[in-house]
């Protein structure tokens, strides 16, 4: 694996790629699996090299929350690297997911050996405490129907590819899996969806979304 393609080691020198080389494992998940649970005890941090997973609360009356969806170059497990033994959320992924994993205690000696992978791994959280505010403030200001919109925007930003003049998600989203990620319900989801592909504000082929135009979408909030 060519460590230098990961976002998160490609500002690294090749001495320094082959000192995580040495301490990690390369795993490999098919689409759907567990990788971890909430409250399980931490193995260590995992990368994710390809593939996309969500990270999700699962509550005892069996409802479940979809704090984000993550790709290629983020990791997981970071709650634990410091003064946590127990996992905060659970992991599923959405595809076919290859982890680079590094157990903990070689991770915090990587991370006081390699300043710039420090350096990295603060620019990679301050962007997730960046995200956790907006969805703070959505939550709070905004109502079901444009918290659905600014959900779309979000993963067509984070998840979209140039299709034409239209932005595509690159994996097929349910009705649910959208509610679960913008915390209103399916039904109130789906009268969203129904309203905004009536208006051509979007399209969907094969469970995909496509967003024809992300400023006129944008506008839709209120």
């Amino acid at each position: 694996m060519e460590l230098i393609k990961i976002k998160l080691f490609n500002t690294l020198e090749e001495a320094e790629l082959a000192k995580i080389k040495e301490m990690a494992n390369e795993r490999i998940y098919p689409k759907g699996t567990t990788v971890f649970v909430s409250g399980q005890k931490t193995d260590g941090l995992y990368v994710i090299c390809s593939g996309r997973v969500k990270v999700l609360m699962l509550y005892p009356d069996g409802r479940e929350k979809t704090l984000a969806i993550l790709r290629e170059g983020e990791i997981l497990g970071e709650v634990t690297l410091y003064g946590s033994e127990l996992r905060s959320a659970t992991v599923v992924t959405l595809e076919t997911t290859t982890f680079l994993f590094i157990a903990q205690e070689n991770f915090q000696a990587l991370l006081l050996s390699i300043p710039r992978l420090s350096v990295r791994i603060i620019e990679l959280l301050s962007r997730r405490l960046r995200g956790a505010n907006r969805q703070i403030e959505e939550l709070t200001f905004l109502n079901a129907r444009s918290r659905v919109i600014c959900g779309l925007i979000c993963l067509a930003e984070e998840h979209g590819c140039e299709a034409g003049r239209e932005t595509e998600l690159l994996f097929p989203l349910t009705h649910n899996e959208l509610a679960q990620f913008v915390g209103v319900s399916r039904e109130t989801t789906t009268k969203v969806l129904n309203e905004l592909r009536k208006k051509a504000l979007i399209s969907t082929n094969r469970g995909r979304i496509s967003v024809p135009d992300q400023a006129a979408l944008q506008r839709q909030v209120f």
